[in-house]
């Protein structure tokens, strides 16, 4: 009885460790095949990273990064066709819609 017993808190223990470790890996997800990634989807109505990437992509900005993001803006950096580093401002709004008017940071 004192093994059964035993087992049983361990095996709880287990579980409840498990629990603890899905709630904190945050957008970390898993393809099934061990390959695991970062996804995180936006708030509804919100701007999603990756179309906004493409979207610089398409401007003709490659390897971009995110160097501000807040409630209202997102803004991208990342290299043109010369090598010379370019911003690109997004609403952070549902479609992210390119600001007009955005260069080196100034509206």
């Amino acid at each position: 009885m004192k093994l059964v017993l035993g087992s049983s808190i361990v095996s709880c223990a287990i579980l409840l460790s498990s629990v603890s470790g899905l709630a904190a890996s945050g957008g970390w997800q898993t393809d099934g095949q061990g390959t695991r990634y970062w996804h995180v989807t936006p708030r509804r109505g919100q701007c999603n990273i990756s179309q906004a990437k493409n979207l610089a992509l398409r401007a003709g900005i490659y390897r971009s990064e995110i160097i501000q993001q807040d409630d209202n803006v997102i803004v991208l950096r990342g290299l043109d066709q010369s090598g010379d580093r370019r911003e690109i401002g997004f609403g952070n709004i549902r479609g992210c819609p390119e600001l007009d008017g955005y260069e080196d940071g100034r509206f």
